[in-house]
């Protein structure tokens, strides 16, 4: 998870709170200002990004538009200090998961939303998983119906399962007839 906050006191408190966090551990990286946090995501991947709508050298929905344009499958968490439903409206138009305001956080309503955001981006991927493994297995399809030679097929179906699989080798017997 990454804090991309202009306050140290506002990082310290989130990690706090996500530190009592019973059914979760977070490992948790943190950024003063828009380019460190930028930077940040530039060298690792972060599941969660919790961003300051304001920030001193961009705003947390111009950050909010890099992240979504580079880094789509990272969720964004928007904070700010004053509860306006302008702001949130473009927030969550501009991809944030969730909007929080921080003068009513406290440490069971950030833990619940990020719980829930890293459970929504975890179904997110497990989806597009799914959806890869469909189309692999309708391009394995394909490709065996378009082939009548048994040897043919054989390799086709050992090729393609390599590639579903991810794996080194596929071992493929083709018993003799009788």
């Amino acid at each position: 998870m990454l804090i991309v906050d202009d306050s140290p006191a506002d990082r310290t408190i989130y990690k706090r709170y996500l530190g009592k966090d019973p059914q979760q551990r977070y490992d948790c990286s943190e950024a003063s200002c828009a380019e460190q946090g930028l930077a940040l995501c530039q060298r690792q991947q972060f599941d969660v990004i919790l961003l300051d709508f304001q920030l001193p050298d961009r705003s947390g929905l111009d950050v909010l538009q890099v992240v979504q344009a580079q880094y789509p499958h990272t969720a964004v968490i928007m904070l700010t200090g004053h509860g306006d439903e302008q702001v949130a409206v473009q927030a969550m138009k501009g991809g944030a998961e969730d909007y929080l305001v921080k003068d009513g956080l406290n440490p069971e309503g950030l833990q619940r939303t990020v719980r829930n955001v890293v459970h929504q981006a975890q179904l997110r991927q497990q989806l597009r998983n799914h959806q890869e493994r469909q189309r692999l297995l309708a391009r394995i399809a394909f490709r065996i119906r378009q082939s009548l030679e048994l040897d043919q097929t054989l390799q086709t179906a050992v090729t393609e399962v390599h590639q579903l699989l991810g794996c080194d080798r596929v071992l493929a017997y083709q018993f003799a007839r009788i």
